[in-house]
């Protein structure tokens, strides 16, 4: 990279880095540098990446799917991009049903071993929540959060608990494999030592 570049990117780091003592700096870097060498130079026409390297440098995307060398084939630029927009929005719907697919794959899996929860309305229950508060050690907290109470069952395998009035600030409705019922017994005494 030519001396000029280096300041170029200095002063784009500068810009896009959010933190005032600009320790972010390594997220932008690789991506700046990239978009450095890949800009067209408007005096001689050639990016610095074609000038070093003798080819013009492809995307992830346009190496993944068969697009074509848009130095060759297609030389409206627009045509092209409507071509790569089109690729890349078949790609994202694929990898989104998939996905979508998958999570319902594991979700059933997960819920097949499991056996019916004995948890029914009104009953309270322990929340399991593996979030700790920073600067507390996982291993020393405390998982199990509540008691919290049942306010509605929701299919075979989620309740919504009752959390108004609670310090708790999460979503109400929850997998019955984060619960455990609060065991109450009646028979332990009552008095106190003193």
């Amino acid at each position: 990279m030519e001396q000029p570049n280096v300041q170029t990117l200095t002063h784009s780091l500068k810009m896009y880095v959010a933190e005032v003592d600009q320790r972010d700096w390594d997220e932008y870097a690789e991506r700046l540098t990239f978009a450095i060498n890949t800009a067209q130079d408007r005096i001689r026409g050639d990016t610095p990446f074609y000038l070093i390297h003798g080819w013009d440098p492809r995307s992830t995307l346009e190496a993944t799917l068969p697009v074509g060398n848009t130095g060759t084939r297609d030389r409206d630029p627009k045509r092209w991009r409507y071509k790569i927009q089109r690729q890349y929005q078949r790609a994202r719907s694929a990898v989104n049903d998939r996905l979508q697919a998958a999570i319902q794959e594991r979700a059933d899996r997960h819920n097949e071993d499991l056996e019916p929860h004995e948890i029914e309305v009104g009953a309270q229950v322990w929340l399991y929540l593996d979030r700790v508060k920073e600067g507390y050690a996982k291993k020393l907290a405390h998982m199990w959060h509540g008691p919290f109470r049942v306010a509605d069952v929701c299919g075979d395998h989620a309740v919504k608990l009752e959390i108004a009035g609670t310090p708790y600030r999460l979503f109400p409705i929850v997998h019955t494999s984060k619960l455990k019922k609060v065991k109450t017994f009646p028979e332990r005494p009552k008095d106190q030592l003193r």
